[in-house]
């Protein structure tokens, strides 16, 4: 009995997390803001990739960005 109730807090604890975020998708970016510091019009494009990861248990869809 005494090593069947840790296995079953483990168990329950790991239950527990999984079904935590209710089948929703959880976007997460690496930073919110990029500051392309002082720009001089040269007809160049600025370019930065922004990260973004789904850590939710469905799929994430991002339908429409625009710039702020």
């Amino acid at each position: 009995m005494k090593r069947v109730l840790p296995f079953l807090l483990v168990l329950l604890f790991v239950w527990t997390v999984s079904f935590a975020q209710d089948g929703k998708p959880n976007m997460v970016i690496d930073s919110e803001i990029y500051d392309a510091g002082q720009v001089i019009r040269t007809g160049a494009p600025i370019e930065h990739a922004f990260l973004i990861k789904n850590t939710g248990a469905s799929e994430l869809r991002i339908l429409d960005v625009k710039p702020g």
